[in-house]
């Protein structure tokens, strides 16, 4: 175990609640095969199955419903994998039990039903308990936390304002000059030519516009980040998985669809076994879909937590030295107007 497992596991044992943390490492563990994760509620049994669980290359005993296309290529059908049954004396691959002679046809129907339910029902029971992990690792992250803000509209606002206009002098300043304000002619037309006569002048403005420039783009970045992650809590993100929940129960009819029409088939020509494992995946496929959306949201969540204290840093910083310039260029301009600095 790794430290923090054995933080929580301790924690867990104290009577703390450590749900969030046991889904999402339940969510993590999943991706080695095991089938049994579904069914701990508590840390500390899931912790247990996961570090006794040894993988099994032999995929050809696992449940054929949890078929990926990155499993080997030579699981191709159905009837490739093991089955077991009371009325069979041994354990053997589907089409070998649908190729035997020992049963009439009724009897072999209801023993091709009793395995296809079991490997139903497993897989129906592990999706569904899945599923509600998924929803609750999503129901647990906060809606609004007064720790992580977003960043501030005015200042925002005034970074665009000032980067709008120190750019409209350096490029047209007699778009700044208006018969409205004719009092502030003068001084763009004083700062206009401080600019072509002083290169550090122009130096100054210039990195003062790109930090402006800099904080609005990252400001609304950052605003941006945060509200989607919020946006994730809101009713349309729960409907919108909800919607993906029914297509998965979709996915299952469907599937459950073939399963019954290979029954019809097989029992009537017991030699045309093949089901091809592909049509079975598309549930499977829809769970690994919510799993990485689930997963993706952790991730946006925790990179926030983690640099959220650096990047609202990083803003401050870019304001106040943005501030800072055009506040150098304006009272140098001033100084040397005065005659108390000359160059």
């Amino acid at each position: 175990m790794n430290p923090s497992e054995e933080l929580m596991l301790l924690l867990e044992l104290n009577g703390f609640d450590i749900t969030k943390f046991k889904l999402k490492k339940q969510l993590e563990y999943e991706k080695t095969g095991n089938m049994e994760l579904y069914k701990y509620k508590k840390f500390q049994d899931l912790i247990v199955s996961h570090y006794q669980y040894e993988p099994d290359d032999d995929i050809f005993h696992r449940n054929p419903l949890t078929y990926r296309s990155s499993w080997p290529a030579e699981a191709t059908s159905i009837d490739q994998f093991f089955v077991k049954h009371p009325d069979l004396q041994r354990e053997m691959t589907l089409q070998e039990f649908l190729l035997m002679d020992t049963f009439d046809p009724i009897h072999r129907e209801s023993i091709l039903y009793d395995i296809l339910d079991g490997w139903v029902e497993e897989y129906r029971e592990m999706s569904i308990r899945q599923m509600e992990n998924l929803k609750e690792m999503i129901s647990r992250f906060p809606k609004k936390n007064k720790k992580y803000k977003k960043a501030s509209k005015i200042f925002f606002l005034f970074a665009v304002l000032m980067a709008v206009l120190g750019m409209m002098l350096m490029v047209s300043p007699d778009s700044l000059k208006s018969p409205f304000l004719g009092f502030i002619t003068p001084f763009i037309e004083y700062y206009e030519e401080l600019l072509i006569q002083y290169w550090w002048m122009a130096l100054i403005a210039n990195f003062g516009i790109l930090l402006f420039v800099l904080f609005a783009v990252s400001n609304n970045f950052f605003s941006r980040y945060m509200r989607d992650i919020r946006s994730e809590k809101s009713k349309h993100a729960i409907k919108t998985f909800d919607k993906w929940d029914q297509d998965m129960k979709d996915a299952r009819l469907k599937q459950a669809g073939y399963l019954e029409d290979y029954v019809e088939r097989v029992i009537k020509k017991p030699q045309k076994s093949v089901l091809e494992l592909s049509k079975l995946e598309e549930p499977e496929i829809w769970l690994q879909r919510l799993k990485d959306y689930v997963q993706m949201i952790e991730r946006k969540y925790d990179i926030m937590t983690k640099y959220y204290k650096t990047f609202r840093r990083a803003l401050r910083w870019m304001y106040v030295f943005a501030v800072l310039a055009y506040v150098a260029f304006i009272g140098l301009g001033i100084l040397m107007q005065m005659g108390w600095l000359s160059v």
